[in-house]
């Protein structure tokens, strides 16, 4: 076999992986599920995702959003990762939040 077929046999190889694989089914999570997962609020997922912090989810119906369960796992173990971009946001969100406001007063009734 010349390195003209083999070549010609491989990229054919490679189409039928990427035809199988564009192919497969991704399991998707509901919110529920989520965040059974990731233990917040259902506002702070919805903060989260609104603020591009948090994996987008997909709507399926004008009030049904389902989520690519890989991407929430790869958004877990980046937010593990003290060098993840992902990470580094978190913590300044989060010390923003602390440093940057001040208490809210409470109004007399």
């Amino acid at each position: 076999m010349s390195n003209r077929d083999q070549s010609t046999e491989t990229t054919t190889n490679e189409n039928e992986r990427t035809d199988e694989s564009a192919s497969e089914v991704r399991p998707m999570l509901n919110a529920e599920q989520v965040l059974a997962i990731i233990p917040i609020s259902r506002t702070t997922l919805f903060r989260l995702e609104r603020d591009k912090v948090f994996p987008q989810g997909e709507p399926i119906t004008p009030h049904r959003k389902l989520w690519f369960k890989d991407e929430v796992v790869a958004w877990q173990r980046d937010l593990r990762d003290p060098k993840s971009a992902l990470s580094q946001a978190m913590k300044a969100r989060a010390g923003g939040r602390k440093a940057g406001r001040p208490p809210r007063s409470l109004k007399a009734v």
